[in-house]
């Protein structure tokens, strides 16, 4: 169960919910809920990762899995002895923010400059345009 405990019912929920688990001396789990990537992330995210392949002649997924490698503290988890990756739209705000950074600094460090998210806003046109053209190239 989710609860806002910004929210006078949630909270009584919540307490309701605690008791009764206290009650029964159960076993739980209890986290700290992190909104998942925003929509603007995930479209700036696509824009520079397009950016990035048709400046280096990779595709979309092997430019995103390459970035994703240099990421392993943000994308990889083991379950089972078997190592796999998350999805981005598993990722918290921070990690997509992290992700992003590691995208645009790999990037600069071969020369390649990729907007910042006010530069795409600002220049969207033409950076479409650029994505498009690249890809049809």
């Amino acid at each position: 169960m989710k609860y806002d405990l910004n929210n006078d019912y949630d909270i009584n929920k919540f307490n309701l919910r605690c008791k009764n688990l206290l009650d029964k001396k159960c076993k739980v789990e209890l986290k700290e809920f992190k909104g998942n990537r925003t929509v603007k992330q995930n479209s700036y995210l696509h824009v520079i990762l397009n950016l990035f392949a048709v400046e280096t002649g990779y595709t979309l997924e092997e430019i995103k899995q390459i970035m994703k490698s240099y990421c392993v503290n943000i994308f990889e988890y083991e379950k089972n002895e078997q190592i796999f990756y998350k999805s981005t739209s598993d990722l918290s705000t921070e990690e997509m923010q992290k992700f992003i950074e590691v995208i645009r600094d790999t990037a600069a460090a071969s020369g390649i400059y990729l907007p910042t998210s006010q530069e795409y806003l600002i220049n969207q046109f033409e950076i479409l345009k650029q994505i498009e053209n690249g890809l049809h190239t």
